[in-house]
């Protein structure tokens, strides 16, 4: 009986493809030969689907097949995929500052800073003419950054108060990294169009960019220090290189210079330095608007390489790579992408490379979000911001959300992770800057609340 069906089925595709083309001849001819089997053919049967989608459904049933193939993950990426974590990420509050700022925090992250010695440490020794201290550093709507002591008491200044406050633009922050080898050069960007570099110690500009003619999205050094990177929605990146009269044995601050500037289809969004490798030279990633590519740009050469985001390779735009980051157990050989899907997609590259190796769902998203992610020390895990006020926890090998952190009251506009101190910074539109820590190093007679909260898929037991 199927295969009577079948035979009908065919005949009729043949009729409509000659029909559909105007083959007059040839159908007259089928028409004529095929008599037998079309009148034998019930007139309640469905028209089957025409010719040209039925080979277009199975032209697109290989292509996925053969992505399928190519998507699959590496033997070595299997076995790391495989190795669960051990439970170790943050997944309770560690302290929450609610008196940095009154207005909303842009973003937050801690640093080893070099400032100006206090009094107290110029009466144990007048020679000193700096220290380094454990600081969170917070950036608001009100233009300032500050720094509030994390651990160890400045001065008259205790642990969680504010000792620093510093105003390096006209507009409110948005970006901020220090040098790796000068930790009193800080680099921030800001919505006034500008970058700039300060001397955290004397509190004075050490140098400022204004080649932007929009916001200055992302400001990043160099993994060497060698470069500064930053980003714009201006549609450009601007390269700075270290002055070559710069000498670096005089302990001297270095001064940077112009030296490329790069254009894009629509405005810089994510951007990721990725960490050094014997296999690559240093580089930068570049995510923009309007655009379905990652730019990978030599920093040496500046030679760009571009990877399609789109798994079936067309240039159909549905998303903005809005945060990417490169793993930090691996040399950085995964690349992940928070984008700003209504799907709450994020995407798992192998870098280098445009092969997809997961995508993760789940998190409430819309076109008006901007996600945030931070990878755990282990690299098992990675936080990721919801516009429901709350951190998302996935397990990287599994895809699978185990757990939230609420407390936030407000929109979670940046994240970092601490990976010396297994600490993750979060800060909100709450005007709170809040710090998490894993359960298991709290005593059992803290009496912090458990935050992260497991999800329902049983993925993970987490001990509370």
């Amino acid at each position: 009986m199927e295969s009577r069906k079948l035979t009908g089925d065919a005949h009729l595709i043949v009729q409509q493809f000659l029909e559909s083309q105007g083959y007059t001849d040839a159908l007259a001819a089928f028409l004529r030969e095929a008599a037998p089997v079309l009148e034998d053919i019930p007139k309640s049967l469905p028209t089957p689907k025409p010719l040209l989608e039925t080979l277009s459904d199975i032209r697109m049933n290989q292509l996925h097949s053969q992505l399928g193939q190519l998507n699959m993950p590496s033997e070595l990426e299997e076995q790391d995929f495989a190795t669960p974590g051990n439970n170790t990420m943050p997944n309770e509050i560690g302290s929450i500052y609610k008196d940095i700022h009154s207005v909303n925090i842009i973003l937050s992250r801690t640093a080893s800073v070099s400032v100006a010695p206090a009094w107290q440490d110029l009466e144990a020794n007048p020679e000193m003419t700096s220290k380094t201290v454990q600081a969170l550093i917070s950036a608001a709507a009100d233009r300032t950054v500050k720094f509030t002591l994390l651990d160890q008491p400045h001065g008259d200044d205790q642990p969680g108060q504010v000792f620093k406050i510093l105003q390096p633009h006209d507009g409110v922050a948005l970006d901020i990294d220090f040098h790796p080898h000068h930790p009193e050069l800080m680099l921030t960007s800001a919505m006034d169009k500008s970058a700039v570099l300060t001397n955290t110690i004397t509190g004075q500009e050490h140098q400022k960019f204004k080649d932007h003619t929009k916001f200055v999205i992302r400001a990043k050094f160099a993994m060497d220090g060698a470069a500064i990177i930053t980003g714009a929605h201006d549609k450009t990146v601007n390269i700075y290189k270290v002055k070559e009269d710069h000498n670096q044995s005089n302990g001297s601050l270095p001064t940077y210079v112009l030296d490329k500037t790069l254009n894009f289809k629509g405005a810089v969004e994510g951007m990721c330095v990725l960490p050094p490798s014997k296999n690559r030279s240093p580089t930068v990633v570049i995510g923009t608007r309007d655009d379905n590519y990652l730019h990978y740009v030599d920093l040496t050469t500046y030679n760009t390489v571009k990877y399609n985001m789109n798994v079936n390779k067309d240039d159909w735009v549905s998303f903005t790579p809005m945060e990417i980051s490169a793993s930090p157990h691996n040399e950085g050989r995964y690349l992940l992408v928070s984008t700003d899907s209504p799907a709450g997609r994020q995407i798992l590259f192998r870098t280098d490379s445009a092969l997809q190796l997961f995508d993760y769902y789940g998190v409430p998203t819309d076109g008006f979000s901007t996600p945030r992610h931070v990878w755990d020390g282990s690299g098992k895990y990675f936080y990721v911001t919801g516009n429901d006020n709350k951190i998302y926890c996935f397990s990287v090998g599994t895809q699978r959300v185990v757990g939230t952190l609420d407390g936030h009251t407000s929109v979670v506009r940046g994240l970092y992770m601490d990976h010396a101190r297994n600490m993750l910074v979060s800060c909100s539109f709450d005007k709170t800057v809040r710090t998490w820590i894993n359960a298991s190093t709290v005593s059992a007679s803290s009496c912090a609340s458990p935050a992260l909260h497991p999800s329902d898929s049983g993925d993970m037991a987490l001990d509370h």
